[in-house]
């Protein structure tokens, strides 16, 4: 009885030791892993364009001897800077950026899309050089209008259903979602089928890091519905082509008053030019008549025995 209770107890430390050590283990490798993650001080902040971002490092500030902001390469705010808040006079951030000297925390107002970069925290205490720390800032247009969805529905007759071709449409770097019934589908475009006589809600989501903006639409399908579609599609060609087809008539006809208008409009002034050429002379007939010598045609007809030469033609000279 006591070696088996000897055994029991070995078996039960051996069991102990075990667990221990892969509690050992999964202790080590979370520690280092978080020793990973803490020693590379890497963070990304999103911000949008016109907000103000507050910088800070996270790190203890009691006992810290010196404390630099660098954007790149360069210098732009320090501790021992004393002026404009400790701001670097060649800092691109200089007229809205300040300092806190207390706990070195960097303000930047009025974001621009060029202010997007890596943002560097160096300091020290009297013992050592401490890590630095790599603020990522990333700057977004927000998204100011909505989506706009285009859906393409073709008839399936083997299996009587639709398929539909879902496409969103937007301008800048945005991630989209789609909302297809209770199905969540990503990217821009999505190919769906619906049953006959089967009605679906879709909505196109897109989004960046600071802002979102969705659209709604109602896709249905039934046969009748395909059909009334592509009759519609005609119908509009037909209008179009009438529509273009009259709109030529038109303009044709407009021109070809056109041209009557102009052509009438020169025979008048024909017609006007010659009317006042012909005054004119008879005008200078009458003005030769009524000044100086003046003559006064006469007919004398003869009697019928005069012949031939029964008519005389005499002029009278006035005084």
């Amino acid at each position: 009885m006591r070696r088996g209770n000897r055994g029991c107890v070995s078996v039960m430390a051996g069991g102990r030791r075990y667990r221990s050590f892969v509690h050992s283990i999964v202790l080590l490798l979370w520690v280092c892993l978080h020793y990973v993650e803490t020693s590379s001080g890497k963070h990304v902040i999103h911000k949008k364009v016109g907000d103000t971002v507050e910088l800070s490092s996270g790190l203890p500030t009691e006992g810290v001897t010196a404390a630099t902001w660098k954007y790149g390469e360069i210098i732009i705010a320090d501790k021992v800077i004393e002026n404009n808040m400790g701001v670097s006079k060649r800092s691109p951030f200089k007229d809205r950026s300040e300092l806190n000297q207390k706990n070195f925390t960097l303000t930047v107002k009025k974001l621009t899309l060029q202010d997007s970069g890596d943002f560097i925290f160096v300091s020290a205490t009297k013992e050592k050089q401490r890590d630095s720390v790599i603020i990522t800032l990333k700057v977004h247009e927000p998204i100011t209008k909505q989506p706009v969805i285009k859906i393409n529905s073709t008839w399936i007759s083997s299996n009587e259903s639709c398929k539909v071709l879902l496409e969103c449409n937007t301008t800048g770097e945005v991630s989209y979602k789609w909302t297809v019934g209770k199905q969540t589908l990503p990217g821009p475009r999505q190919q769906y089928i619906i049953r006959q006589d089967g009605e679906t809600n879709v909505t196109c989501t897109v989004s960046n890091h600071v802002s979102e903006k969705s659209a709604f639409e109602t896709v249905k399908c039934s046969k009748d519905h395909s059909l009334r579609k592509e009759t519609e599609c005609s119908s509009s060609s037909l209008v179009m082509f009438i529509a273009g087809l009259f709109t030529g008539i038109l303009i044709t006809l407009l021109l070809l008053f056109l041209l009557y208008c102009i052509k009438r409009l020169c025979h008048k002034r024909l017609t006007l030019s010659e009317t006042i050429n012909q005054e004119e002379n008879q005008q200078h007939v009458y003005s030769a008549l009524s000044h100086g010598d003046r003559c006064i045609y006469e007919t004398v007809r003869g009697s019928e025995d005069a012949g031939p030469a029964g008519s005389q033609i005499q002029c009278i000279k006035s005084d």
